[in-house]
């Protein structure tokens, strides 16, 4: 009783964790909130993984490859900070790199002290990301309170992005395929899959996010493919899907969901009908889940059967490809001419996806292709190194074709080429053939062929049953392969929420070791010595960890404690304390040296003061230290035309800042100002 009620309570505290990660951090852009996270994880993390070292169970390190990758990845990118073009920017990166790392090894940790835990982890992951997808859905049945703010058609809470949504909700895909087929559990746990499926369903449509459906679809795939639970598979896969798509082709034909910028009156207006819709969907697949358990509890079908139906089930998976490969070649255009729109479609640069209704489903065009190319471009620039994690969002300004802004390459790989170049990108394909040949150790999907380290040379293979456990390491991986396989078209890495369940998945699988029988192997079951006194090299390595994440955690606070104090330096020089203010920004500048932010705010101080000269050498100095950032030439040209009344050498500035963004309307404008101040002056002598 003990140890079900210990797995209940472990379950609930990742699940809360993994929540408090989304709605803290939401879609990491704020620097508080996201600070905040991080230390949080990296302390965290560094207790499990002190616990780990201490008590953790004897044997082979596995995933040690991954997390020395992972490691080399961290160091690479707090490295990086000596040749970015913006330090700030990279040091914020290298913060949440740290922290994603810190996670990562301490799943690592956590399976050498549970390595049987798989169902707890689950369990935790699905109640976290639920929270969010339930979150994101009540939005609609409660705008004014939940997302009075939200601009979109798409729902995004507690994001603020309804990509990061769709990605809970498809991670969600191969757990509830996990728990509505496991053969043991409660029955009701197990009914419980099928309301669970539907939201997360109908979540991914109402995002009408194409890569979070295209993830969980080759999530299920991959289920179904190796998973010799076919017949308990079906049922939570099938009727979940037509629930949701019924209720979601409801929603998308009401303005609410299918337009954007609708007044919260439009929202209002539908929020009754679909949060009943919502209950009745919950209620129905409930039922049904019960009802389908109830009907199994009775007595298995034939042996027979059930083959016959895994077998049909693989088929209409496989055949469904081959349906529309066939449509297709019959098309006018052929199988390469609808190819060839098709990926003409994804790389276009002026082709967009429909933004109303559900024809954007069904759409290749989208806008990643013109930021892939920008990042190409930045790319060329520094093909080696890149430009510094983090800084494509200046980086690409030079190249950008009209103004639109964003702050990612929407690609995991085109991000990483610009920001990290071909070191980086080699680093990541390390880490992740790394996970992979983690994974499949841990899962035994390899073929049977293969000879891996702990086979006998001499005697009988492993068995690879398809026992509870081994089943439940497959569901964990493919957590982590839906996360991955969104997030390499899009910038859902750097969100934290879905970022750190992904995490979690891929860490505990790829520390847990063979989960195979083999004869007279090492103790793959063998859980932590609790009582077991800790050797002093233990002791010595959990200290060391301890104090490592303390000071990791400072280093992370740093940019924002300097941000805290140059806000308390704009209050004091509100205040008319001009001295104090200015001394307040250079503790700022000491607190963070790579961020220019102190500079403007002393320099505003010693104007306001009537110290113009101060103010000028503040200006300087920042655009000597960043020069990267177009940012501290348009301040020193603006303190050069405005204050300094010196036309002259606002044009000669603000150059700079027009080099670095060809296309900002704010340099341009105050170009032209420089311009025309100074054939006045010119005039008038």
């Amino acid at each position: 009783m003990w140890g079900s009620r210990a797995s209940v309570a472990s379950a609930v505290v990742l699940g809360g964790a993994v929540a408090a990660v989304a709605f803290g951090a939401a879609g990491g852009t704020e620097l508080t909130r996201t600070s905040v996270v991080e230390v949080l994880l990296i302390v965290a993390g560094g207790l499990v993984v002190a616990a780990g070292v201490l008590y953790g169970r004897r044997g082979p390190l596995y995933g040690g490859t991954a997390v020395l990758c992972f490691g080399v990845l961290a160091g690479l990118t707090a490295i990086a900070i000596t040749w970015s073009i913006v330090p700030e920017l990279t040091y914020i990166e290298a913060g949440r790199t740290l922290a994603y790392f810190a996670v990562f090894v301490a799943a690592v940790a956590a399976v050498r002290l549970a390595p049987q835990a798989a169902p707890v982890v689950l369990t935790g992951l699905l109640l976290g990301a639920m929270a969010t997808v339930c979150y994101a859905l009540a939005s609609r049945v409660w705008p004014a309170a939940l997302a009075e703010n939200e601009l979109s058609n798409r729902i995004g809470e507690p994001f603020e992005y309804w990509n990061a949504v769709a990605t809970m909700a498809a991670m969600c895909a191969p757990i509830c395929l996990w728990l509505a087929s496991r053969r043991g559990g409660a029955t009701v746990a197990r009914a419980l899959a099928y309301p669970a499926m539907g939201l997360a369903i109908l979540a991914i449509l109402l995002t009408q996010s194409r890569g979070a459906l295209a993830a969980a679809g080759i999530a299920a795939i991959v289920w179904f493919a190796f998973v010799p639970l076919r017949l308990r598979s079906l049922p939570v896969l099938l009727a979940p899907a037509a629930g949701a798509g019924a209720v979601g082709a409801w929603a998308l034909s009401k303005d609410a969901f299918s337009k954007s910028l609708q007044p919260l009156a439009a929202k209002q207006s539908v929020a009754g009908e679909f949060g009943l819709l919502l209950l009745l969907l919950v209620a129905v697949l409930f039922a049904a889940g019960l009802a389908v358990n109830l009907g199994l509890a009775r007595g298995a079908p034939p042996v027979r059967l059930r083959r016959r139906i895994g077998i049909a089930a693989v088929a209409v998976v496989c055949a469904i490809p081959l349906v529309l490969l066939t449509s297709v070649a019959f098309s006018d255009r052929g199988i390469g001419g609808t190819i060839s729109d098709r990926v003409d479609e994804l790389t276009s640069e002026t082709d967009t996806a429909p933004q109303e209704g559900a024809g954007r489903i069904a759409a290749a065009s989208s806008t990643r292709g013109k930021y892939w190319r920008e990042a190409g471009r930045v790319f060329d620039d520094r093909p080696s190194v890149g430009t510094g994690p983090g800084t494509f969002r200046i980086a690409r300004l030079r190249h950008r074709t009209d103004t639109a802004v964003t702050g990612h390459a929407h690609g995991f790989v085109p991000q990483t080429l610009a920001d990290m170049g071909l070191v980086g990108l080699g680093v990541t394909l390390a880490l992740l053939i790394a996970w992979l040949v983690a994974a499949a150790r841990t899962t035994a999907l390899y073929p049977r062929r293969l000879r891996w380290p702990w086979r006998p040379a001499n005697g009988p293979p492993p068995r690879r049953d398809w026992d509870g456990e081994r089943i439940g390491f497959v569901a964990v991986a493919l957590v982590a392969i839906a996360f991955g396989l969104q997030s390499g078209i899009d910038w859902t890495w750097f969100v934290p929420g879905p970022a750190v369940a992904a995490l979690v998945a891929a860490g505990y699988v790829a520390g847990r070791g063979p989960v195979l029988a083999t004869p007279g192997g090492p103790g793959l079951t063998e859980g932590p010595s609790w009582g077991r006194v800790p050797s002093v090299p233990r002791l010595l390595a959990a200290a060391g960890v301890a104090v490592t994440a303390v000071l990791c955690a400072w280093a992370i606070w740093q940019p924002e404690a300097s941000d805290e104090m140059s806000n308390d330096a704009i209050d004091l020089s509100d205040a008319g304390e001009y001295d104090a203010a200015v001394a307040k920004a250079q503790d700022a500048a000491d607190a963070d040296p790579l961020t220019p932010k102190p500079y403007f705010v002393e320099a505003a101080a010693a104007t306001a003061a009537g110290d113009e000269k101060a103010a000028g050498h503040a200006l300087e100095r920042a655009v000597l230290r960043y020069p990267g950032d177009p940012e501290t030439w348009i301040r020193l040209a603006r303190f050069e035309l405005g204050t300094a009344d010196r036309p002259e050498r606002a044009v000669a500035v603000i150059r700079g800042a027009l080099y670095l963004d060809p296309r900002s309307s704010e340099a341009s404008q105050v170009y032209l100002e420089a311009r025309s101040r100074l054939r006045v002056t010119q005039s008038g002598r």
